[in-house]
């Protein structure tokens, strides 16, 4: 019988000894994958809050020597970053809710209603996302100049609404087919109209598909670089990524400090954004549950 017990706690020890070989792979593995993709943005926020004349050492320290945040204070009162940032926020903002407005009803309206030619359409509007923005950057250009629209923000929220917009109807037609169409049924037996029924049932069961489009719309309209640079030419209204890649190729010393502080920005508010977005979620998903 202790024979017994003793063979068996070997096993329970060897099985224990692969399990935790087996998360210890599995971690180190995703602590690798994180290094690799944060350690650029960890060693831009550190330069960024170097000293101007330590971002030319060689070899380059990894902490700053002196701390400082004068490139940040120099960003502010020496470029124009806040107008850069005031017209990506508008401009992230406005195609966000148009894409969102538009993707909603229009994905809606292909997962509950069957008309002629509902497939094509369903594939065609896959189709426009899959083309890349150097195919559609040239007429969008003619397109914004024949309609008076030329270098303004419109045309930049028109231009990345229309990019993101085959994506939004795509993902929510396959979000909205998921919800129970007896749901609504029900609503519109309570009294509830069409419309009723889908802001109040529908929709906020619906609401993480319409939040990950959300973030994706945002975060692509907030990072997007060539519409601006054809679509825009003067300085008031350039958006961030476009502003700060003028400052490159500048001989100054302090214009890259400048560049890393504004980058440093940039990614920190994106970042903000997801999880703010990423907070709502979950409340969300419980509230839509228990709506109607």
């Amino acid at each position: 019988m202790s024979r017994a017990f003793r063979l068996g706690d070997v096993a329970s020890d060897g099985l224990l000894l692969r399990e935790l070989s087996g998360k210890a792979l599995v971690f180190l593995t995703a602590f690798a994958a994180a290094s690799v993709v944060g350690f650029p943005f960890i060693w831009m926020v550190l330069c960024s809050v170097k000293m101007p004349a330590e971002l030319y050492n060689a070899p380059p320290a990894f902490l700053p020597v002196d701390f400082t945040l004068r490139n940040y204070a120099d960003l502010f009162i020496q470029t124009g970053f806040p107008r850069y940032f005031a017209n990506s926020l508008i401009v992230a903002v406005g195609s966000t809710a148009l894409s969102l407005l538009f993707g909603a009803v229009g994905g809606y309206a292909l997962a509950r209603f069957n008309f002629f030619g509902l497939a094509i359409f369903a594939a065609l509007s896959l189709l426009c996302y899959m083309l890349p923005e150097t195919l559609v950057i040239i007429p969008l250009y003619m397109l914004a100049s024949y309609v008076g629209l030329q270098d303004t923000l419109v045309s930049l929220i028109a231009a990345n609404t229309a990019f993101t917009l085959p994506f939004a109807l795509w993902f929510m037609r396959a979000y909205f087919r998921s919800v129970p169409a007896s749901f609504e049924e029900s609503a519109m037996l309570d009294g509830c109209t069409r419309f009723e029924a889908f802001r109040r049932v529908t929709l906020p069961i619906a609401l993480p598909g319409v939040a990950s489009v959300g973030v994706f719309a945002f975060n692509n309209a907030w990072n997007e670089f060539l519409f601006a640079l054809v679509l825009t030419s003067s300085e008031r209204n350039k958006t961030l990524p476009l502003g700060l890649s003028t400052w490159i190729g500048q001989d100054s010393i302090y214009s890259w400090g400048m560049l890393l502080a504004g980058s440093t920005l940039l990614t920190l508010f994106s970042m903000a954004a997801y999880l703010l977005a990423q907070s709502g979620l979950m409340p969300g998903i419980g509230e839509g549950g228990t709506k109607g």
